[in-house]
Protein backbone atom coordinates (compact mmCIF):
# COMPACT_ATOMS: atom_id res chain seq x y z
CA UNK A 1 0.00 0.00 0.00
CA UNK A 2 2.79 2.43 0.87
CA UNK A 3 4.51 1.77 -2.47
CA UNK A 4 1.31 2.83 -4.24
CA UNK A 5 1.37 6.15 -2.38
CA UNK A 6 5.03 6.65 -3.24
CA UNK A 7 4.33 5.85 -6.90
CA UNK A 8 1.45 8.33 -6.95
CA UNK A 9 3.63 11.07 -5.47
CA UNK A 10 6.42 10.35 -7.96
CA UNK A 11 4.02 10.46 -10.90
CA UNK A 12 2.49 13.73 -9.70
CA UNK A 13 5.82 15.47 -9.23
CA UNK A 14 7.27 14.07 -12.43
CA UNK A 15 4.34 15.52 -14.38
CA UNK A 16 4.67 19.05 -12.99
CA UNK A 17 6.93 21.83 -14.17
CA UNK A 18 8.43 22.19 -10.67
CA UNK A 19 11.18 19.67 -11.27
CA UNK A 20 13.97 20.06 -13.82
CA UNK A 21 14.24 17.76 -16.82
CA UNK A 22 16.73 15.37 -15.19
CA UNK A 23 14.66 15.13 -12.01
CA UNK A 24 11.46 14.49 -13.94
CA UNK A 25 13.04 11.81 -16.08
CA UNK A 26 14.69 10.02 -13.17
CA UNK A 27 11.49 10.18 -11.10
CA UNK A 28 9.52 8.71 -14.00
CA UNK A 29 12.08 5.93 -14.48
CA UNK A 30 12.21 5.11 -10.77
CA UNK A 31 8.42 5.13 -10.60
CA UNK A 32 8.21 2.66 -13.48
CA UNK A 33 10.93 0.47 -11.94
CA UNK A 34 9.11 0.38 -8.58
CA UNK A 35 5.94 -1.12 -10.07
CA UNK A 36 5.55 -4.64 -8.78
CA UNK A 37 8.41 -4.37 -6.27
CA UNK A 38 7.52 -5.78 -2.86
CA UNK A 39 9.08 -3.83 0.01
CA UNK A 40 9.18 -4.47 3.72
CA UNK A 41 7.64 -1.88 5.99
CA UNK A 42 11.11 -0.66 6.97
CA UNK A 43 12.11 -0.32 3.31
CA UNK A 44 8.90 1.57 2.57
CA UNK A 45 9.56 4.06 5.37
CA UNK A 46 13.17 4.56 4.31
CA UNK A 47 12.15 4.92 0.67
CA UNK A 48 9.45 7.46 1.53
CA UNK A 49 11.98 9.58 3.46
CA UNK A 50 14.44 9.46 0.56
CA UNK A 51 11.75 10.34 -1.99
CA UNK A 52 10.78 13.30 0.19
CA UNK A 53 14.38 14.51 0.03
CA UNK A 54 14.43 14.00 -3.74
CA UNK A 55 11.27 16.05 -4.18
CA UNK A 56 12.58 18.88 -2.00
CA UNK A 57 15.83 19.03 -3.95
CA UNK A 58 14.05 18.88 -7.32
CA UNK A 59 11.82 21.80 -6.33
CA UNK A 60 14.89 23.80 -5.23
CA UNK A 61 16.63 23.09 -8.53
CA UNK A 62 19.41 21.05 -6.90
CA UNK A 63 19.31 18.28 -9.47
CA UNK A 64 22.75 16.79 -8.74
CA UNK A 65 21.84 16.35 -5.09
CA UNK A 66 18.39 15.00 -6.02
CA UNK A 67 19.97 12.44 -8.33
CA UNK A 68 22.20 11.24 -5.47
CA UNK A 69 19.09 10.66 -3.35
CA UNK A 70 17.41 8.84 -6.24
CA UNK A 71 20.42 6.52 -6.36
CA UNK A 72 20.06 5.90 -2.60
CA UNK A 73 16.32 5.26 -3.00
CA UNK A 74 16.96 2.77 -5.80
CA UNK A 75 19.46 0.94 -3.56
CA UNK A 76 16.92 0.71 -0.72
CA UNK A 77 14.29 -0.69 -3.09
CA UNK A 78 16.78 -3.05 -4.74
CA UNK A 79 16.30 -1.57 -8.21
CA UNK A 80 19.65 -0.73 -9.79
CA UNK A 81 19.89 2.09 -12.31
CA UNK A 82 19.98 0.63 -15.78
CA UNK A 83 22.07 2.44 -18.34
CA UNK A 84 20.09 1.95 -21.53
CA UNK A 85 23.01 3.12 -23.67
CA UNK A 86 25.45 0.56 -22.30
CA UNK A 87 23.16 -2.42 -21.72
CA UNK A 88 22.53 -4.70 -24.68
CA UNK A 89 19.01 -5.27 -25.91
CA UNK A 90 17.28 -8.21 -24.21
CA UNK A 91 17.16 -11.40 -26.25
CA UNK A 92 14.28 -11.35 -28.68
CA UNK A 93 13.76 -7.59 -28.37
CA UNK A 94 12.36 -5.82 -31.40
CA UNK A 95 14.58 -3.29 -33.11
CA UNK A 96 13.96 -0.69 -35.79
CA UNK A 97 16.42 -2.35 -38.13
CA UNK A 98 15.12 -4.74 -40.79
CA UNK A 99 16.14 -8.39 -40.69
CA UNK A 100 19.02 -9.32 -42.99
Amino acid sequence: MRVACILSALALIASTQVAGADCRLELELMSADLRGVHLTEAQSHELAALVDQVLKRCRMGWEASALEYITKARAVAGIPKRDWLDDPEPAGAQTDQPAR
